[in-house]
């Protein structure tokens, strides 16, 4: 939850003491009971789209403004396909909010969250695994009893959940259990160092009453009223419903709606507000373009993202579509009457592409910053721009205007580029902490962790550029995701530089620079051990470490100061699961990263 959203506290409006009532309707589960400390878990799939999220959290009922205030939350966003958002809030509102990437998209499956609340710290758990911890003198001032709840709610603030449309309603969240553990240090039976004790786990089969409360109250930056109705348990699941002021609970009677379509070269790609059945999406006839002849259709895994592959089109015309037939997967199957949609068509960039991700105008070569959308070629999702002070040079560069301006909390970057290998160019200057340990963050780049723990005044010092080069990244799907990943404070990029090393579906045919040569791990897929070699052009301290898909370090296979030349090691793979794993090396100022598949 963002600082300028005021839950509950004074600002908390009760409908049934006011009379108001908002046009959406949202829904709240709360626990009776409130707890000191524990292990929280939950298992649900939340639903996808812009403008929303579902939660899981614990909050304590203010009684002294924010002075009182406790809070921890975990909150999927609807507008991310593969990122959670982790939150403590303490007196004052004070929050210490951190977004993960997750490599996975949680809203289409159920997967097991949690955290673990302890006087010590608080940490967040995916599927077992802990991702993130909180350690420091404000988790010592969450003190308060908290209850437990979940919510699905409309937030009034775009740049946070994304621009809201009412045409997605209505949403689903689909909560299979939830347990807890009380906190027992040295005594219990389960979580980290078994310092807990299993107490309940609900698996929703019903309304347990003695334990759960419906909520009906709404508050300031919240577009629902929550309200009893749209709290649901059916076949096993308590679902929360995000719905109109009519169309209460589970009940879907809209039929699916195109929220934008866009052009490029011989494709149309176009994104419905809900999934979408199968047969009738696939249906070349369930779709006409005036111009153009539409010979293939494609059904993303979300079901929700549909590609038409279609005749040339020309990007000096204009183009509207017309949809219709198309059924959703409500079991009123739902039919979309006719729907026309103007096309966006696509604007190529050039490389080397260079953006200020400052946000400020274009400045030499470097493009504007903006806001990411289905009609933009690059942008930000979340943050904000900040400027400094231009009194001070930057050290290391002529480009201080660069450096000067920077995208502070942003959660991702996207840049629509053709498939293919390039080479990125992260810029960045400390303008802020002239200390260490005041902001630390780390990036994945499509799905591979590339940078872990900066601390840019320990790299470089105050208003010093520093340039993370990463190279040889592939890019196949038509768009480079970079994720900035708080740890602590905000993370932050001033500027960004993209070439393009080669172009078409080669892109895994890399191009290595010749200070170093990571190779292939053999073999590949393995079980239990594989060998992985690598080359390295001088004498250098060297670094080779095993991650899993979460970014956590599971292994050093290497780190030790090494003679030029060939080199090999065996990773043994026998106290992991089946799944993804990455290998890094690096030498000297120079790293490299590949993929290997652990398959029992």
């Amino acid at each position: 939850m963002k600082t300028k959203h005021l839950r509950y506290a004074a600002l908390l409006l009760f409908l049934t003491g006011f009379g108001f009532s908002k046009s959406y309707k949202g829904a709240e589960l709360r626990t009776k009971e409130a707890f000191t400390y524990g292990r929280f878990e939950v298992r649900y799939k939340p639903p996808a789209g812009d403008g929303f999220l579902a939660s899981f959290f614990t909050y304590h009922e203010l009684e002294n403004g924010t002075e009182d205030w406790n809070e921890i939350d975990i909150e999927i966003l609807g507008r991310y396909e593969d990122n959670i958002q982790f939150n403590t809030i303490t007196p004052g509102q004070t929050n210490h909010e951190s977004h993960q990437y997750v490599p996975f998209n949680p809203h289409q499956d159920f997967h097991t969250y949690g955290f673990e609340w302890t006087p010590d710290y608080v940490a967040w758990f995916v599927d077992g695994n802990e991702i993130y911890r909180q350690t420091g003198d404000h988790i010592q001032t969450l003190t308060r009893e908290q209850k437990l709840m979940m919510n699905i709610w409309i937030p009034e603030y775009d740049n946070w959940v994304g621009v809201w449309n009412p045409q997605v309603l209505p949403k689903f969240a689909y909560y299979d259990w939830v347990s807890y553990a009380s906190y027992t240090p040295g005594t219990g039976d389960t979580g980290t160092g078994h310092n807990f004790s299993f107490q309940w786990k609900d698996n929703f089969d019903s309304w347990d009453t003695n334990r759960w409360d419906k909520a009906s109250h709404t508050w300031n930056g919240n577009a629902t009223d929550f309200v009893p109705e749209n709290v649901v348990f059916q076949d096993g699941n308590m679902i929360l419903c995000l719905t109109n002021e009519n169309d209460l609970g589970l009940v879907d009677n809209s039929p699916p709606y195109v929220l934008w379509a866009r052009g490029n070269q011989n494709k149309v790609n176009l994104s419905f507000s809900e999934a979408v059945d199968s047969v009738s999406a696939l249906k070349t006839s369930s779709y006409f373009i005036n111009g153009l002849t539409v010979d293939k259709v494609t059904l993303f895994p979300d079901h929700r993202t549909v590609e038409l592959g279609v005749s040339p089109i020309d990007s000096a015309q204009d183009y509207s579509m017309v949809v219709l037939g198309v059924k959703d997967q409500s079991a009123n199957q739902n039919t979309q009457m006719g729907q026309v949609i103007p096309i966006t068509i696509a604007k190529p960039l050039s490389f080397p592409l260079k953006i200020n991700a400052g946000g400020g105008p274009v400045y030499g070569e470097f493009l504007a910053d903006q806001s990411w959308g289905p009609d933009k070629e690059y942008g930000h999702m979340d943050g904000y721009s900040k400027k400094w002070d231009t009194a001070n040079d930057i050290a290391g560069t002529e480009q201080d205007s660069i450096y000067f301006s920077e995208l502070n909390g942003a959660v991702k970057y996207k840049v629509r580029v053709p498939h293919g290998m390039y080479s990125l160019t992260l810029h960045f200057a400390e303008n802020e902490f002239d200390e260490k340990g005041k902001r630390l963050f780390k990036i994945v780049a499509e799905d591979s962790l590339i940078a872990d723990t900066i601390d840019l005044d320990s790299l470089a010092g105050i208003h010093s550029a520093y340039d993370i080069r990463i190279q040889n990244i592939p890019v196949a799907d038509g768009i480079m995701d970079i994720h900035l990943i708080d740890l602590i404070g905000k993370s932050i990029l001033n500027g960004l530089t993209i070439e393009q090393v080669s172009t078409g579906l080669k892109a895994q045919n890399r191009v290595i620079p010749t200070e170093i040569e990571l190779y292939q791990n053999h073999p590949n897929p393995f079980n239990p051990a594989t060998r992985i070699e690598y080359k390295i052009a001088k004498e250098a301290e060297v670094r080779l470490t095993v991650f899993n898909t979460l970014g956590q370090q599971i292994a050093v296979l290497v780190d030790a100061r090494q003679n030029a030349g060939t080199h090999r090691v065996t990773f043994e793979g026998t106290p992991w699961p089946s799944g993804i794993y990455y290998y890094r090396l690096q030498a000297g100022k120079r790293s490299e990263t590949r993929k290997m598949v652990l398959l029992r």
